[in-house]
Parts: C-alpha cells; structure tokens; sequence
C-alpha cells in the first residue's frame, strides 16, 4: 500500500489549523480570566499554540509534497507542542491558584480536552500512516 503524501500533508496543515484556530480562542479568552494569574496562563499556552502552529504551518505551506518523512516530521513537532500545552489547560483551568472565573474555567478545561484528544489522534495518524516515530 502506497502512501499518498499530498493527503498527509493536508491532514498535517488542517490538524495545525485547528491547533491554531483553538489556541487563537484561548487567547482571546485571556482578559475575561478574571485574574492575572489566569491571564498570564491563557496568554502564555496560547501564545506558545499560534505561535508554533503559524511556523510550522508556514514550513509546512512551503515543502514539497513528495517527500513523506519532510512533511511527517514537521507535523509531529508542531502537533506535540500543541497537544502538550493543551494539557496545561486539562491540569490548571479549574485549579484555585489561578483564580479564572469559572465559565472560562470550564471553557479552556474542554478546549484543552479537545485539543488533546485531537492532537493525540493527529499524532498518531500521521506517525502510523508515514512510519515516522513520534519521537523526532
């Protein structure tokens, strides 16, 4: 079975796309926080999610789509930043340290499910489908 890179490589940029899109909710969710604790956590986790997902789907734009492990790589970089702070949401939206006014709370509590849910279905779609581990 032969593997079709142009559909890895839209399945790679349509993941980083919803990476991106959702770290963009998280952002604008900042200033209603109600608190700077919970501002600092929603700024930094969804500064570091559009960041990384605006660089690696702008390398992604730019590659090829012939070469499977080029496009797998960059993929599974990017997702794995993205699904990491994502758990930061699941772990400290609810916690009383941060102090984030609960119907935001529980909205970055399931959109951090969401994206981690996703991201580790991405993740190991694009691994299993191009033979490249997830650990690159």
């Amino acid at each position: 079975m032969s593997i079709d890179p142009q559909r890895i490589k839209r399945f790679a940029e349509v993941s980083m796309v919803i990476m991106l899109l959702l770290g963009a909710v998280t952002l604008g969710l900042a200033p209603f926080t109600g608190s700077y604790r919970g501002f600092y956590l929603s700024v930094f986790l969804g500064g570091v999610i559009v960041f990384t997902s605006i660089i690696y789907l702008l390398l992604m734009v730019m590659r090829k789509a012939e070469d499977v492990k080029g496009i797998a790589t960059p993929a599974i970089q990017c997702l794995w930043i993205s699904t990491s702070m994502s758990l930061g949401y699941v772990v400290t939206a609810l916690a009383p340290y941060f102090s984030i006014s609960f119907t935001i709370a529980v909205t970055l509590f399931v959109i951090g499910w969401l994206m981690l849910i996703y991201g580790l279905y991405a993740l190991l779609k694009i691994s299993k489908e191009t033979k490249v581990p997830l650990a690159v």
